[in-house]
């Protein structure tokens, strides 16, 4: 999986100065773990990573470039969120627990999107129905941070047709760059996301015996 990235990072690295899909949804995601651990602005969260370019956090931020799998293991690390869901979107946010608020952000915006691409309509009978205003819909999107209840989680699926507690759920699909992936791949990713720390290690050494046989 490590060497799938690393000719990500030079594919994208090797193209013009422009934003790649890929790589803006994984600085979105590393914006994001940086805010989560208290860093308000970029400038303070390179303090922590004294020996990078001045540069570097903003490009990846940005989603100019494809950070390297070295170095989303440190941003992991210092923000103490998983590096599995910094590069995929998939799996428990921090390493060690579930964070359900980002979770059912998360959930919400591709519910909020999926009913904006069906129709005006369809936007309009989904405020309806989880009783909110554009206005007040429009400030939980914008805000990762901004807490979604329990009662309005239940509403949100329900007028979704979501099964209750799917807001609590992380699903490829509510993840664009995850579904851009080729199907076997993504299975990996959700197996690997369901295990536990120790299979998850037993796993990574599977993979590397395998790579390493002719």
């Amino acid at each position: 999986m490590q060497e799938y990235f690393l000719q990500m990072t030079k594919k994208i690295s090797t193209s013009s100065r422009t934003k790649d899909p890929f790589a803006v949804k994984i600085g979105k995601r590393i914006a994001q773990a940086r805010k989560m651990a208290g860093f308000s602005t970029a400038k303070a969260f390179r303090k922590k990573l004294p020996r990078w370019p001045e540069n570097r956090l903003s490009w990846y931020e940005a989603g100019y470039s494809m950070p390297h799998p070295s170095h989303v293991e440190t941003i992991a690390r210092v923000t103490g969120t998983s590096t599995c869901w910094i590069m995929f979107g998939l799996g428990p946010i921090r390493s060690g627990e579930r964070d359900l608020q980002a979770v059912r952000h998360q959930n919400l915006v591709f519910l909020f999107r999926e009913a904006e691409e069906q129709s005006a309509q369809a936007l309009t009978e989904f405020l309806l129905l989880v009783k909110l205003e554009a206005r007040q819909l429009a400030e939980y999107i914008d805000n990762p941070f901004k807490h979604i209840g329990e009662r309005l989680a239940r509403r949100i699926e329900k007028a979704s047709g979501r099964a209750k507690q799917w807001l609590d759920e992380q699903h490829i699909e509510s993840d664009g760059l995850c579904g851009s992936f080729p199907d076997d791949l993504r299975e990996l990713m959700t197996l690997y996301s369901e295990m536990d720390e120790k299979r998850r290690k037993l796993l990574v050494a599977m993979a590397r015996t395998v790579s390493e046989q002719d």
